[in-house]
């Protein structure tokens, strides 16, 4: 199967960013959390692609990022999922593009997500963000061979 979105780029500012936590305790997550420090230059991005996608029966406006190890959601459309929140585990260290760290400790599980028609669920960690609702990373992209052109501004997703 083969499903394509098409995606139009929102105007508004956004921040974000980093790689891999660096000083977390033997054992604990790492993540990479990457975003761009204003929406434009998302647009512009060859690494990012962003769009309108229902999430939890809710349009959101989601930045598919292939830098980014989990999926994201803000507080402000968190409040809009109609699931309950968990605590993780194990937190997950996460740096920002300045080497600022965060820590993150909640999720929102199984999240429906709809992307051109196709149902999937996704895990949704907790980070303190506000510029985009959603953040899919590549622990929500690659299990559905999610396939992102960067240049024509399109994910494919190609099950098999």
């Amino acid at each position: 199967m083969v499903t394509r979105l098409d995606t139009s780029p929102p105007t508004q500012p956004a921040q974000g960013g980093g790689q891999a936590g660096r000083g977390r305790p033997k054992g604990e997550s790492q993540a990479r959390y990457y975003a761009l420090s204003a929406r434009m230059e998302a647009v512009a991005s060859d690494f990012v692609i962003i769009g309108i996608v229902p999430i939890c029966h809710r349009d959101a406006s989601v930045l598919f990022d292939l830098g980014s190890t989990y999926s994201y959601v803000s507080s402000y459309f968190a409040s809009y999922l109609g699931v309950s929140r968990d605590s993780l585990s194990s937190p997950v260290y996460v740096s920002k593009h300045v080497g600022d760290s965060i820590i993150i400790d909640r999720v929102y599980r199984s999240c429906l997500v709809v992307i051109s028609g196709f149902e999937t669920r996704a895990d949704l960690l907790l980070p303190s963000m506000v510029d985009f609702d959603i953040i899919l990373g590549m622990d929500r992209l690659s299990p559905y061979y999610a396939i992102l052109d960067c240049h024509t501004k399109t994910v494919t997703l190609a099950m098999p």
